[in-house]
């Protein structure tokens, strides 16, 4: 079913994101000017026109002081006096400053913030004084120290407009991720081949498209993986009828065979009847290999059911027990298992440990010893076989678990068709467990182990 396509456009998203941004700049704007606004309220930070009022304040005293009382004026401007001519009388001007004062006295100089002039007639003359139109800190080690009032301004605005963008853009990718998180996880169980399940849906309408796409590729997948079980359903039982019906005509031969062995004839004939049998019998065990193989191809079934670890235990050594009483081999078992609990599917757990001891029953000495040891560790339960025989080559224990890896000559047997380790690693893959291929290290002989996950939750 397609996904309705509402849910806003990635559009209007972005258009919401630059509005907020915007705003958050023009919050930073005012956080910068509160800031400068609170410690000039504070008395920090003298105001632009701190020192241009009081000279105004005290413009009386100024021109009619005799002699010129310069404490009325702030700490931070200058002034000069002049003669009704124009004679300079005093002055703690620079003399660049000094030629400013001039031409703003005769008219030539216009002011500005970083250059203000203020003039005031005298009884003998003029005062002209010379401030600035910028704030000062009041401290005057901050006001030699530290960076200007203004340079203070720009570096709060800049601070401030960067954790708000900041801010501004991980709230929204934050909203983006959750609303990317039905893709995500749509297309992490289409890639796992898990298809049963519901399409979610996204509020960002562009998103909804990818989601339908997803859609429509889930159902084609699930489709074709229905076809293709079909058709992998139908070969296995067209090669398990085929193997059944080998056995009659392969029996009928090896029959006829037989009966003509006990018959009189003539050693030519006997030589013929002999490759009968023998290739015959290949033809059974090729044959046998078919099946095994088609019953080995499609490990992905299982049935967990919870066990407690003793009750485990008494069954795998039951099945130990009876395998090795039909060989020559001494069964040697070291059992220390607690009760705990496990989840297993017990008809694959039997048939891992029949493939593991057939393979040992294989490759160990007549009348040698095989050890058999069974323990359980605080996550898992842990199963040991270990023979007596030439042990793993190298390249046995690379590929050991691969199919139809028969390895070199050995562990080499004309009936061994490389499925039965491979067959053990795919249970144990099913029990989210282990299968490990070593050698002994202070004698000859294979060891095989595998590793059982055990529940969290104990049972004792």
């Amino acid at each position: 079913m397609e996904i309705s396509k509402k849910g806003r456009s990635l559009k209007v998203i972005f258009f919401e994101y630059l509005v907020s941004v915007t705003l958050g700049l023009v919050l930073a704007l005012s956080l910068a000017m509160l800031s400068v606004n609170f410690l000039t309220s504070s008395g920090m930070i003298k105001p632009a026109n701190y020192a241009e009022n009081l000279i105004l304040k005290n413009k009386t005293k100024l021109a009619k002081s005799e002699p010129f009382d310069a404490s009325l004026l702030p700490s931070d401007t200058s002034y000069l006096l002049l003669s009704n001519t124009g004679k300079t009388l005093k002055s703690n001007m620079s003399q660049a400053t000094q030629r400013e004062a001039r031409q703003f006295h005769t008219g030539n100089f216009n002011n500005t913030a970083a250059s203000s002039y203020l003039e005031f007639k005298r009884k003998n003359g003029y005062v002209i004084i010379h401030y600035t139109l910028q704030p000062h800190y009041a401290n005057k080690w901050l006001e030699k120290y530290f960076p200007s009032v203004n340079i203070l301004f720009a570096t709060l605005l800049v601070i401030f407009c960067v954790v708000t963008i900041l801010l501004i853009t991980l709230f929204w990718a934050k909203r983006l991720t959750k609303q990317l998180a039905p893709i995500l996880e749509a297309s992490k169980k289409i890639s796992q081949q898990d298809l049963d399940f519901e399409m979610p849906y996204s509020k960002v309408s562009e998103f909804n498209l990818v989601i339908n796409g997803l859609e429509e590729m889930k159902v084609a997948l699930s489709n074709a993986l229905a076809s293709k079980w079909r058709i992998e359903e139908q070969r296995k039982e067209q090669v398990a009828a085929l193997t059944h019906d080998l056995k009659t005509p392969i029996a009928i031969v090896q029959g006829n065979a037989q009966l003509l062995k006990e018959t009189k004839m003539t050693s030519e004939q006997q030589m013929y009847v002999a490759y009968i049998l023998k290739n015959s019998q290949r033809i059974a065990d090729y044959a046998q290999a078919l099946m095994v193989t088609n019953t080995t191809a499609d490990l992905t079934k299982v049935e967990l059911i919870e066990m407690q670890s003793r009750a485990v235990a008494d069954k795998i050594i039951e099945i130990a027990t009876e395998i090795v009483a039909t060989s020559s081999l001494k069964l040697h078992q070291k059992i220390a298992v607690e009760q705990r609990s496990l989840f297993i599917d017990m008809k694959l757990l039997e048939r891992a440990v029949q493939n593991v001891l057939a393979n040992a029953l294989t490759y160990a000495p007549e009348d040698s010893v095989l050890e058999f040891q069974l323990k359980t560790t605080p996550d898992q339960l842990d199963l040991r076989i270990v023979d007596q025989g030439p042990g793993f080559s190298a390249a046995d224990l690379v590929h050991g678990k691969e199919r139809f890896y028969r390895g070199d000559k050995s562990r080499h047997s004309p009936k061994n068709y490389g499925l039965g380790l491979f067959t053990v690693a795919q249970i144990m893959k099913l029990h989210k467990g282990e299968l490990i291929l070593e050698n002994q290290k202070n004698h000859h002989g294979a060891q095989v182990i595998l590793k059982f996950p055990l529940s969290i939750a104990d049972d004792n």
